[in-house]
């Protein structure tokens, strides 16, 4: 049976998660899991270190964050493609941006309007009338998601999430809520919670999770759980298919609206480099240097990173303008 995880945070979710992206990584591996879904909360902070984890350990790393809604429930989604990381990063930005440190949110109309590229999870049951919009904004992407911590209220929230689905007429995915990488990073994960609160381990009670189910598990783990849901457990492998989004498919371009009228990034940037070197060079560009240049603003078109310098040129002329 495959599975892959869809709903993980790392420690880089502040005083939830309690384990690094890359030891998620590595026992996702160890595990033998199709994919993995680093969805930390409101943020893509971890991407980087997992995304290098994943070539190493030649795991399917999906790129997604949980949204925190200010007129809904929490919403995980993922990347389908280069768009859909694109509009990923302006919602987790435009989130960030609206509240003060260390708050996030997004009106549920924010998040319509930035569907496009994107795959959405509910993580847990939630009020209809709550998720219905949110469902309609994601057309063939929204899915209800059900998990098994073995603890009080299992049975409830499945029975709801099984509503729901039925519903909003789509489909029920299978997760494991993750917040460690490992059964014995449980006490860690204690020790955060009650930070996050403002209490001591022994005074947490109820704050605390019940018990270190919500860690990463193998696919037969999750197939014996979920014994008697195993289209909701496959669908787990095709939501993750649907996903080709990449770091190593992404280049910045650099905003063409920001460019003189007929010049291209990398036109502009030999304009700017020869204006450069006739003032560093007032009596004449030494042969050498000419042919060095030439050389590197080859190489500079050819991989497309133009942008790249544009920008850092735009920063210092920034700063040297208010000295």
């Amino acid at each position: 049976m495959s599975y892959a995880e869809l709903v993980c945070r790392s420690h880089f979710s502040f005083l939830r998660g309690a384990s690094h992206p890359e030891e998620l990584v590595a026992a996702a591996a160890r595990l033998g899991l199709s994919a993995l879904a680093l969805t930390d909360q409101d943020g893509l902070y971890g991407a980087v270190k997992a995304h290098l984890a994943a070539k190493e350990h030649g795991v399917k790393l999906l790129l997604g964050a949980e949204l925190t809604l200010e007129d809904g429930p929490p919403v995980v989604v993922y990347a389908r493609d280069a768009g859909g990381y694109a509009n990923l990063c302006r919602l987790v930005s435009h989130s960030r941006m609206t509240h003060p440190k260390g708050e996030a949110g997004l009106p549920w109309r924010k998040l319509a309007e930035h569907a496009s590229g994107l795959l959405a999870l509910l993580p847990g049951p939630a009020p209809l009338e709550a998720v219905a919009p949110l469902a309609e904004a994601f057309p063939g992407a929204f899915h209800v998601g059900l998990s098994r911590s073995l603890s009080a209220g299992d049975a409830v929230r499945e029975a709801r999430a099984d509503a729901l689905a039925r519903a909003l007429g789509v489909p029920l995915v299978v997760h494991n809520d993750v917040h460690t990488h490992h059964r014995e990073r449980q006490p860690l994960q204690d020790v955060l919670t009650s930070i996050r609160h403002g209490v001591t381990v022994d005074q947490a009670g109820t704050r605390l999770f019940p018990n270190a189910e919500r860690t990463l598990k193998s696919p037969g783990e999750m197939a014996r759980l979920f014994a008697d849901r195993p289209e909701a457990l496959a669908r787990t492998v095709e939501l993750a298919s649907r996903c080709e989004a990449s770091l190593d498919a992404l280049h910045y371009h650099f905003p063409e609206e920001d460019l003189p009228e007929g010049r291209t990034a990398d036109t502009h940037l030999r304009a700017l480099t020869e204006a450069g070197l006739r003032t560093r060079y007032p009596a004449g560009i030494p042969p050498e240097v000419t042919r060095q240049i030439e050389h590197e603003l080859r190489l500079i078109a050819a991989l497309d990173f133009a942008g790249f310098f544009l920008a850092l040129w735009d920063i210092v002329m920034f700063a040297r303008g208010r000295g």
